[in-house]
């Protein structure tokens, strides 16, 4: 089977490419190829399907997106997603959900994150500021650089909240491919074992509240878990100081949305990279500057095939300042 190399590179100080990856390692191994760095392609699953493209007026510049907003989907795609390696703009590389996390959390680590909608109090980032999402999302990296290589697939089996945005944003920093499974309380977790089968993920994150229960053969597939507290037994905040930057191409993959179709199965969408993340939320942002209601931001989002907890927990760190 042909390989290929991972389109991910770690970052040192002064912006060149050096070693090592996540938190104190040297560069990972793929346990499944046996070679340093090298995965096989990834694995074919479900059926790409057309994206239909939303009517878009002119992006206008503006103070909340800094003036460079554009069309999402632009450019051709090069990634195993829709629309992965769109173009690139100066300064576009800051718009990437995981760096544009960062910025916030270096500039107003106090402000929390909110969508403009009375259903903001109970999901998204549910009143985690954008330090302590930061903080919660360099943990969850820093542990999951240490268990597996850049492009991991990790399934995240949690309900709405900080710690499934968390989670969301650990797997955005570590450059892994995040696949939720949104649970609808904590302890609901039995259509876990169907996910796993279905996505063959290299490990699953979930809450302290499901642990014990997930339906997970755990000598093939590793089960970590991870909260506001600890993740994996350590405490946040000092996981939080091992982490360092690994450098993500924009078409690098970053989520997987997955349907859970109950006894008949599940199937998981094509990867979208961090480009297209930030481009849908880009265009969920000019339709809140224009007063377009919460269900109608919804269907913009699904239409790309963005799930709803998820653009929830994206798009406040894109529109709050």
């Amino acid at each position: 089977m042909p390989r290929t190399i991972l389109p991910f590179r770690p970052i040192g100080a002064d912006g060149t490419a050096v070693g090592p990856y996540g938190s104190g390692h040297g560069p990972a191994a793929d346990s499944r190829s046996g070679s340093v760095l090298v995965r096989p392609p990834a694995r074919p699953v479900g059926t790409v399907h057309p994206v239909r493209q939303v009517p878009a007026v002119p992006p206008p510049a503006s103070p909340m997106s800094g003036g460079q907003d554009r069309p999402a989907w632009g450019g051709g795609g090069s990634g195993g997603g829709r629309g992965t390696g769109a173009r690139t703009r100066a300064g576009d590389a800051g718009r990437l959900p995981g760096t544009l996390l960062r910025r916030r959390a270096g500039r107003s680590p106090h402000t929390v994150p909110a969508l403009p909608y009375p259903s903001a109090a109970v999901t998204g980032t549910a009143g985690c500021s954008f330090a302590e999402l930061d903080r919660r999302a360099r943990a969850v990296a820093a542990r999951l650089g240490t268990l597996l290589a850049p492009g991991a697939r990790v399934l995240l089996a949690y309900p709405q909240g900080p710690d499934l945005a968390g989670a969301f944003f650990g797997c955005l920093y570590a450059g892994m491919a995040a696949v939720p499974l949104v649970l609808p309380s904590p302890g609901a977790t039995d259509a876990v074992g169907r996910a796993v089968r279905r996505c063959e993920p290299d490990l699953v994150l979930t809450g302290s509240d499901g642990w014990t229960a997930l339906a997970v053969d755990r000598a093939r597939t590793q089960v970590m878990e991870a909260d506001g507290i600890r993740v994996a037994g350590d405490p946040v905040w000092r996981l939080a100081q091992n982490w360092r930057p690994v450098g993500v191409l924009r078409s690098a993959p970053a989520y997987h949305r997955y349907y859970d179709d109950g006894m008949a199965g599940g199937r998981m969408e094509p990867a979208m990279g961090h480009a297209d993340l930030a481009d849908v939320m880009g265009e969920l942002a000019q339709a809140i500057r224009l007063g377009t209601d919460e269900e109608n931001v919804g269907w913009i989002a699904a239409v790309h095939g963005v799930e709803d907890a998820i653009w929830r927990i994206l798009l406040p760190v894109r529109i709050t300042l």
